[in-house]
């Protein structure tokens, strides 16, 4: 829709504004500078049919980054996006509200302190609506937390079936890990059957992650099967699209198809090392895959299929990697991208590769793990993983695990095109129970990750649980 003045270049021609105009600009020779204190700057459009409207700006916090936000509003419905709190780098925001009364109001607004400016420059208003279609979570740690007494609740305190929460919450969509022979009998074949029944059964959707191992695979490590460690190179084929085949045969046959399925669990670094590792180059690698590939679609063809890596900031690393894929012919529907924020990169970072695969490949991208600390406490004397803050103005708490949360969807939801379709955070249902460590093998191995459920250490839904199901 035509804004009087959308990049400035009028200095605040159009706007009813407590800013001012800045040469300090993205793009041309002006933008609005918000300061110290809480400032607002609106436009009226008018005219507008009815339906959803998407605000788009560029926002850049310099000193130490406080509270901004876009809002949009019709006069009887608004919708506010906050500014993820990121210093010195333009980043993209959208905010969408649907327009009823044939105007609508778009507001930048700040409340900063002393020392700390926010910029907005190259502002948008266009038709559609900017939202997350997967708002989901991985609990492949559910049912053998439930078996070994772990118990779930909700916002008041009453016992609840965790699927029930987690869709009372607004959650559409659970990933379940499937190790080939787990050996605690959970994140198998069996186990994965059975949550699928449940998990159909709440009206949620199903994303199935292939570790294609016994146990835990990642970049750092993609060990064989032992039933297939023997294997020569095709046969090692035969059983990646056999394994995959039979998953999937199995859970069409109990009326529970996949929606998605991802070939490999963060294969940066390739997977069933040494034979698909991917350091000397991508032909073993991308072979492998092809075949899990290829199994899901003759079988399920409907289903979606996600090729997944780690370190969400590193566009590098992107490119590399989905261009060798690419090259080698390898048929797939979705990029899949970790993302932990004191790992892989600041949020600009992870904004400027998104934006980037998006335009560069097409296809559709989920930030398919993520998760953060809501405290920098124990629980079971067993250390976590991150145990002190690591990226700044995200304190260890329940909000401030909210808000970073909150931030990584408004960097998905703004991915051009649309095709950011949505954020699942890793093992929300991970609370500590003695005997569901981190060690299949070892029955006493303590949780290093129960810092960053969805869920506290008694049990009760933290409000970044609510923040998914409306991101």
């Amino acid at each position: 829709m035509a804004l009087l003045n959308p990049g400035f270049e009028q200095a605040l021609t159009g706007w009813d504004s407590d800013g001012a105009s800045t040469p300090a600009a993205r793009s041309g020779s002006l933008a609005l500078l918000h300061a110290e204190g809480r400032r607002n700057t609106t436009q009226t459009a008018t005219g507008l049919t009815k339906g959803w409207y998407t605000l788009k700006a560029w926002v850049r916090f310099d000193g130490e980054p406080a509270e901004a936000w876009l809002q949009l509003s019709d006069g009887a419905t608004s919708a506010q996006a906050r500014v993820p709190l990121v210093r010195d780098n333009w980043l993209h925001v959208v905010v969408s509200a649907e327009v009823t009364t044939g105007r609508c109001t778009l507001g930048l607004g700040s409340d900063l302190p002393g020392g700390t400016s926010v910029s907005f420059d190259d502002i948008e208003l266009i038709p559609g609506r900017a939202a997350l279609t997967i708002r989901g979570a991985d609990i492949s740690s559910l049912k053998k937390s439930e078996d070994l007494g772990g118990r779930y609740r909700d916002a008041d305190g009453a016992p609840a079936d965790a699927l029930t929460i987690l869709t009372d919450h607004g959650l559409n969509y659970a990933r379940l890990r499937v190790w080939v022979d787990s050996p605690d009998r959970y994140h198998g074949v069996a186990q994965l059957l059975e949550m699928a029944r449940r998990i159909t059964a709440r009206g949620l959707k199903l994303l199935v992650d292939f570790h294609y191992a016994d146990s835990w695979a990642d970049p750092g490590k993609q060990p064989k099967p032992r039933a297939w460690a023997d294997l020569g190179f095709e046969d090692l084929k035969r059983a990646v699209f056999d394994h995959t085949d039979e998953v999937c045969r199995l859970l069409l046959d109990q009326g529970t198809p996949p929606d998605m399925i991802q070939i490999g669990n963060e294969v940066t670094n390739g997977l069933l090392w040494p034979d698909g590792r991917n350091a000397q180059g991508f032909a073993a690698l991308a072979a492998l895959l092809a075949e899990g590939c290829r199994a899901v679609r003759a079988r399920s063809p409907e289903t979606r299929v996600m090729l997944h890596i780690d370190n969400g900031g590193n566009n590098a690393l992107y490119r590399w990697w989905f261009d060798s894929i690419l090259a080698q012919g390898v048929d797939f529907d979705l990029i899949g991208a970790s993302y932990y924020p004191y790992w892989h990169g600041t949020l600009a970072d992870l904004q400027s590769n998104l934006d980037d695969l998006a335009e560069r490949y097409g296809r559709d991208i989920v930030v398919v793990e993520t998760s953060y600390a809501f405290t920098a406490d124990d629980c079971d004397g067993y250390p976590n993983v991150i145990s002190t803050e690591a990226v700044a103005g995200y304190r260890f708490t329940p909000e401030g695990q909210a808000r970073i949360l909150s931030d990584v969807a408004s960097i998905v939801r703004a991915v051009p095109h649309g095709r950011g379709l949505g954020v699942l955070w890793w093992d929300a249902t991970w609370i500590p129970v003695p005997g569901n460590g981190w060690d299949p093998a070892d029955p006493t191995a303590g949780n290093n990750w129960e810092n960053q459920a969805l869920f506290d250490f008694e049990g009760y839904p933290l409000p970044a649980l609510r923040v998914l199901g409306r991101a």
